[in-house]
C-alpha cells in the first residue's frame, strides 16, 4: 500500500513540476540584457499573444498619423489590424474599417472559439481544424421550438468529407455536374425542430458556400459568425478571401492608404471550378473611402486573377513614370496543368492596370519564387528585382524600365529543385523560409543581400554594379542557419546590426564583422517558422521588435502532447519587446512624401552623412513581413552626432534634393514639393 502511495505521490509531484515548467515556457521569450546600463528589451503587451493560421505579419501607418500599426493575413481566419497610438499601445480596428474578410458579416472567419449560445435561434459558424485537419461548418439550433422549425440547404463546389447532424434530419449529399467545371456542385438538405448541431467537414472553405434557410425562422433569430450578425436574407454566402500578402500604399493619391491583397486560388485548383465561381475568387484592391472604410475596385481597374495562387505582392515604380505598378508572385502548385506566370501590373495615367510581365521579361513562368525584393542593385536609377528561386539566386536587371534580363548569381547551400516533392509546398517546415534582406551594411552606398534560411544562410555582396559574390556569413561572424533575420541598427551607432531567429542580435563592429550579443536569443530549433518586424512603435527613437513564432510541433515533448491538439499546430505566438536602451547615441528618422502617383516615395534612396561615414537606405526595404509591404519609415543611427551633416534624397523620378545640418532625435517628414516645405519636422 505504501508503495502505491509513494508512486501516486511521485506522479503528482512530476505533474506539478511539469506544470510549473510549462508555465515558465509560456513566457517563451525572456527580456535578456547583455549591458544592463546601456541596452535592454522589456515586454510590451499586445492585445493578444496568439493568432491563428498566420500567413504574414507586418507594419504600416494605415491612418497616416505617424504612429505605426500592425496588420496580419491569416488565410481564412480572422486577421489583425491593431492601430497604434504612438506610445506602444494598440487597439483593434479591423471591423471598424470594414476590412473583415466579409464586411457584411464581420466575425464570420474560422475560429477556435465558438460564439456565445444564449438566445433562441439558429447559429451558423466555422470551427478550426479538427484531428483530421479539416474545417467544420456548424449550424446549431438553440431553443428552436420557441421560434419554429428549421429547414434549409447547403450548396458548395467543395468536397464534403463528413457530416454529423445530432438533432437534425439530414438527406445524403447530392452531387450534380456543373457547366465548365470538373468539380460537381453538392447539395446537402437538412431540417431540425429540436436543439442540436449539424457539423459538416468542408474540403476547402475558400470556395463560396451558399446557405439557404426557409422563411419560418425570423432573420433576427439567425446568428452568423463570432459576432452573431443576422444575414440580410434567408440565402447567404459564407465566403473567405484566403488572404496572403497585403501591400499598402496610397494608390490613387487622395491622401489615404489603400491596400492590395493577394489571395490563394483554392490550393492551386481554381481553374477546375466553374467560371461563375472563378469570378468570385479574386485578388482585392481596397481603396479607402472618405468615410474611412474600404471599397474593392480590383475588377474595375483591370486586375485579373487567372488562377494565380497569389503570394508576395509589392508596389514598385519599375519604369519611373511616376505611377506605382504592382508585382504579384503567383505560386505554381502543380495540381492543375498549365502555366501560372507572375504578374506585373503597369499603372496607366487613368489609374487602370495592364499586366506587362511577359512583355518586359518578368512572367518568370516555370520557376518558383521563394522570395523576391525590389531595389536598385546597380545604381542606375531604375529598380531591379532580386529573387531566391527553386534553382538559386537571380538578378532581373532593369533596362530603363523597358525590359529585364535574368542573370544567375549562384546556388545556395540547398535549392528546392533538388527535391521534386517540394514543388508547390507551402506548409510546415518550408513556410516563410528563405527571407531576403537588403542593407548597405558596409556603408559604401552598395546594397548587399542576406538570405535567411533553415537550410543555410547566404550573404550576397554587391560590387556596386549589380554583380554579387556569395560569401559564407560565418566568415564575418553571422549565423549559418536561421529561421528568419532582419537588419536593424538597434543601438543607433550608425552601423546596421543583424537580428536572427533563434540566435538573437549580432552587433556590427567598425570593421564590418559581427559579434553575438545574446540579446533576444531564443531556444534552438524550438520554432520552425518566424517573422520579425523592427519598428519604432513608441516614437522614442529606438526600434522595437515584433515577433511571430510557430512552434516546431515535431519536437513537442510527451507531456506537451497530453494537452495540445491538432489545432495547436496552427497557432502562432506573438510578442513585442520595447527597446529601452539608455545609451547616449542620437538618431534620425525620415518619412518621405512623394508626388501623387507615389505618395509614399516607394523606391526613393536616402543617404545620410556624418563624420563617422555614410548610410544609405531605400524606402520599402525595412519591411520584415514576408509576403507584404507597408513599412516606409527610414531609420538612421547618428552615434555621438546630434545632427547629420548632409542628407541626400534621390526621389523615384530621379530628382535629387540635399539638406544640410539636419537635426537628429526627431522624425522628419520631407516633402518633394519644394524647398519651402522640404523639411517639416515632427
Amino acid at each position: 500500500m505504501n508503495k502505491k502511495r509513494w508512486a501516486l505521490a511521485g506522479i503528482l509531484l512530476a505533474g506539478v513540476v511539469a506544470a510549473a515548467f510549462l508555465a515558465r515556457e509560456a513566457t517563451w521569450i525572456d527580456a535578456i540584457t547583455l549591458y544592463p546600463s546601456r541596452h535592454a528589451f522589456v515586454d510590451s503587451p499586445l492585445p493578444s499573444g496568439t493568432t491563428e493560421e498566420l500567413m504574414d505579419i507586418g507594419v504600416a501607418d494605415v491612418n497616416g498619423d505617424d504612429a505605426l500599426d500592425i496588420f496580419t493575413s491569416n488565410h481564412n481566419s480572422r486577421q489583425i489590424l491593431w492601430v497604434g497610438d504612438g506610445h506602444g499601445r494598440f487597439r483593434d480596428e479591423l471591423s471598424a474599417l470594414g476590412l473583415d474578410q466579409d464586411p457584411t458579416i464581420p466575425g464570420v472567419e474560422i475560429s477556435r472559439s465558438e460564439p456565445t449560445i444564449n438566445e433562441p435561434g439558429v447559429y451558423v459558424y466555422w470551427k478550426a481544424r479538427n484531428k483530421r485537419s479539416q474545417f467544420t461548418l456548424v449550424i446549431r439550433t438553440h431553443r428552436i421550438k420557441e421560434i419554429g422549425r428549421l429547414e434549409g440547404t447547403l450548396r458548395t463546389y467543395s468536397a464534403i468529407h463528413r457530416y454529423d447532424g445530432a438533432g437534425f434530419t439530414v438527406r445524403p449529399p447530392v452531387s450534380a455536374p456543373a457547366v465548365g467545371s470538373i468539380m460537381p456542385e453538392t447539395t446537402l438538405a437538412f431540417a431540425s425542430e429540436q436543439d442540436g448541431a449539424l457539423e459538416v467537414e468542408i474540403g476547402s472553405p475558400g470556395i463560396p458556400i451558399t446557405v439557404r434557410l426557409d422563411s419560418s425562422i425570423p432573420l433576427n433569430r439567425v446568428y452568423v459568425g463570432q459576432q452573431k450578425v443576422s444575414p440580410r436574407s434567408g440565402q447567404f454566402d459564407l465566403s473567405f478571401q484566403d488572404r496572403h500578402g497585403l501591400a499598402w500604399a496610397d494608390y490613387n493619391g487622395d491622401g489615404r492608404m489603400d491596400v492590395f491583397i493577394s489571395r490563394g486560388a483554392v490550393g492551386g485548383t481554381l481553374r477546375i471550378l466553374p467560371p461563375s465561381v472563378q469570378r468570385t475568387i479574386k485578388d482585392e484592391l481596397l481603396v479607402s473611402e472618405p468615410t474611412g472604410r474600404y471599397r474593392d475596385v480590383s475588377t474595375d481597374v483591370g486586375i485579373e486573377k487567372r488562377g494565380c495562387s497569389g503570394r508576395k505582392a509589392a508596389w514598385v515604380d519599375f519604369n519611373n513614370d511616376g505611377f506605382l505598378d504592382l508585382f504579384v508572385n503567383c505560386q505554381e502548385r502543380g495540381y492543375v496543368a498549365g502555366e501560372y506566370p507572375k504578374q506585373l501590373y503597369e499603372q496607366k495615367a487613368n489609374r487602370r492596370f495592364i499586366d506587362v510581365a511577359h512583355e518586359v521579361g518578368l512572367d518568370i513562368s516555370g520557376h518558383e519564387l521563394i522570395d523576391s525584393i525590389w531595389f536598385d542593385a546597380d545604381n542606375d536609377g531604375y529598380i531591379d528585382l532580386l529573387t531566391s528561386e527553386d534553382t538559386g539566386f537571380y538578378l532581373y536587371r532593369n533596362h530603363g524600365g523597358k525590359s529585364f534580363t535574368r542573370e544567375f548569381i549562384g546556388r545556395s547551400k540547398f535549392v528546392r529543385a533538388d527535391n521534386s516533392q517540394l514543388k508547390g509546398e507551402t506548409d510546415i517546415y518550408w513556410f516563410v523560409d528563405g527571407k531576403l534582406l537588403v542593407a548597405d551594411f558596409r556603408g559604401n552606398g552598395r546594397f548587399d543581400v542576406f538570405s535567411a534560411s533553415k537550410t543555410g544562410n547566404t550573404l550576397l555582396l554587391n560590387d556596386g554594379n549589380g554583380r554579387f559574390s556569395m560569401v559564407d556569413p560565418g566568415t564575418i561572424g553571422l549565423p549559418n542557419e536561421s529561421a528568419t533575420a532582419s537588419w536593424v541598427d538597434f543601438d543607433n551607432d550608425g552601423l546596421p546590426d543583424l537580428y536572427a531567429v533563434p540566435q538573437g542580435l549580432f552587433r556590427q563592429r567598425r570593421d564590418h564583422t559581427f559579434e553575438a550579443t545574446g540579446l533576444l536569443k531564443l531556444p534552438a530549433r524550438k520554432y520552425m517558422a518566424a517573422i520579425v518586424n523592427w519598428a519604432d512603435f513608441d516614437n522614442d527613437g529606438h526600434r522595437d521588435v515584433l515577433l511571430a513564432l510557430s512552434e516546431n510541433f515535431s519536437l513537442w515533448r510527451w507531456w506537451e502532447k497530453l494537452y495540445k491538439t491538432a489545432e495547436d499546430r496552427f497557432i502562432w505566438k506573438l510578442g513585442a519587446y520595447r527597446n529601452v536602451s539608455n545609451s547616449s547615441n542620437h538618431w534620425l528618422q525620415v518619412r518621405l512624401a512623394g508626388k501623387p502617383g507615389d505618395p509614399q516615395a516607394i523606391g526613393a534612396r536616402v543617404t545620410v552623412q556624418t563624420a563617422d561615414g555614410q548610410q544609405t537606405q531605400q524606402v520599402g526595404l525595412n519591411d520584415g513581413a514576408f509576403f507584404s509591404q507597408g513599412h516606409y519609415r527610414l531609420y538612421f543611427g547618428l552615434g555621438s552626432h546630434a545632427r547629420a551633416d548632409l542628407m541626400r534624397i534621390r526621389w523615384p523620378d530621379g530628382q535629387v534634393d540635399e539638406l544640410r545640418n539636419v537635426d537628429g532625435d526627431r522624425l522628419h517628414v520631407i516633402k518633394q514639393a519644394g524647398s519651402e516645405s522640404s523639411e517639416a519636422g515632427k
